[in-house]
């Protein structure tokens, strides 16, 4: 009869934690799913723990990500089967740690094992692993957040679990716990706008249109310069060797000056292959390219880029990562090290991946925002198409699914965050605050008893 409550309580706990992501959004889920998910496992024994942590992770992973069904099928369960074999191996390694941990499975330092550990485990998950799968994690269902421009997504990580960790100890660690859960409720938000953005923007939603339709989305701008985003495949071949629509584009562009044009198309490599590309041009240059980094598995999605730079326009120096670039810390922290001060996304979200595919890809962007403190425009699809400000706040979008023109104004920055200059690196921390944490703590030796005091 225990047994079944302890699995009852797995899939309880299962349903909370995707329930803290969108289209549910209910954040504070996320620690009482954590919670009830910690309190099964400390009283399990390894092989028993690696049965609940995969039951926990495949119910989690399928309920969250269900439109996997619409774009892989059948082969959904097997994507699912592999996300679930992290906790699977978390809850494992943490039944085998137990025993080597003072004060055992209530003790503070079992709490602060686990959350070292969960933090590494989802690291390699969401950017290690070849199946990189970053959309699920747990500094993910907080959103934007007071910690992310210092240490990142995986520091959100791991202020959440050590919270829960300490919470279901004993003593004082309580306390600390609370404290830790606390502090996540402070987004981190100025009480008001530093400054007021004033570049105009403008980014266009549409899925797989010919070229007459995004420029004529285009040409509802208001008139004057302006950042123009298209988005990812806006062009399904290589502009740069159709002289005919070349010309077209450039001409729109000569009759709005001062506008910059930034637009998904492709980059023929001869006979290697071609490259998914985020083309920067105005009506006489080529300002620049950048080849999409992380492209999507499973998918024919051109050969992967390996520099991440900014581009130099009249309006600032732009970082332009294409879609999946964006769902890892990686390609824009790069782009804002080497001086991009404002961010632009191509992005493709097909009609047929749900609403909940799109809501939540739009937090990724979010996040990213808040690490790094730039605005960031994403023009996707068929959504979400949105403008983001430095603090991860949605300041505009389109609904999804309709082609549409989203006008706004954006504002470059020049600031680095400490997330840039080194915060990313907090999840290389976790081996070395693992093992701090396994370490026992010698007590000094007693003194031996004078023979004059023994009776």
């Amino acid at each position: 009869q225990k047994a079944v409550y302890q699995f009852l309580a797995v899939l309880l706990s299962a349903l909370l934690y995707s329930a803290s992501f969108p289209p549910v959004e209910w954040p504070w889920l996320m620690p009482v799913a954590l919670g009830g998910l910690f309190l099964v496992l400390r009283d399990l024994p390894p092989a028993q723990a690696l049965l609940a942590g995969f039951a926990h992770g495949f119910v989690a992973y399928g309920l969250g990500a269900s439109w996997f069904w619409q774009i892989f099928q059948g082969m959904a369960l097997a994507l699912f089967g592999i996300l679930a074999s992290f906790p699977a191996l978390y809850a494992v390694l943490m039944a085998n740690l137990a025993r080597r941990l003072q004060g055992g499975t209530r003790g503070p330092r079992y709490a602060l094992a686990g959350a070292a550990l969960w933090t590494l485990v989802e690291f390699i998950r969401g950017e290690l692993f070849w199946l990189n799968f970053p959309w699920f994690g747990v500094g993910l269902a907080r959103g934007p957040h007071a910690l992310l421009p210092w240490v990142g997504v995986y520091g959100v990580t791991f202020l959440t679990v050590v919270g829960v960790g300490w919470l279901l100890t004993k003593g004082r660690a309580r306390w600390a716990g609370l404290a830790a859960l606390a502090a996540l409720v402070w987004p981190g938000w100025p009480p008001a706008a530093e400054t007021k953005p004033q570049l105009p923007v403008t980014a266009i939603q549409a899925e797989t249109a010919p070229l007459r339709t995004y420029l004529g989305l285009s040409d509802s701008a208001p008139p004057g310069p302006r950042v123009l985003v298209w988005p990812e495949y806006a062009y399904s071949s290589d502009l740069t060797r159709n002289p005919r629509d070349l010309e077209t584009v450039r001409r729109f562009l000569s009759e709005r000056p001062g506008t910059v044009l930034v637009l998904g198309t492709h980059t023929w490599v001869g006979e290697e292959g071609w490259h998914n590309t985020a083309l920067t041009l105005d009506d006489t240059n080529f300002l620049g390219r950048h080849f999409k980094n992380h492209t999507v598995h499973l998918f024919d999605d051109g050969l992967p880029g390996t520099t991440a730079q900014p581009v130099t326009t009249i309006h600032g120096r732009m970082g332009t990562p294409i879609c999946f670039d964006c769902d890892f810390q990686d390609v824009i922290r790069r782009m804002t090290a080497a001086g991009a001060e404002f961010i632009v996304a191509p992005t493709m979200d097909a009609i047929r991946w749900t609403a909940r595919q799109h809501e939540q890809h739009a937090r990724l962007f979010q996040i990213r925002a808040a690490e790094n403190r730039r605005w960031i425009v994403v023009a996707a699809t068929s959504g979400v198409t949105q403008i983001i400000d430095p603090y991860g706040r949605v300041t505009a979008r389109l609904p999804l699914m309709k082609e549409s023109a989203l006008h706004g104004q954006m504002e470059p920055r020049q600031d680095r965050t400490g997330f840039v200059r080194g915060g990313h690196l907090f999840p290389w921390a976790m081996p070395l605050l693992l093992v701090l944490a396994l370490t026992p703590l010698r007590r000094p030796a007693s003194a031996p008893q004078n023979a004059s005091h023994q009776v």
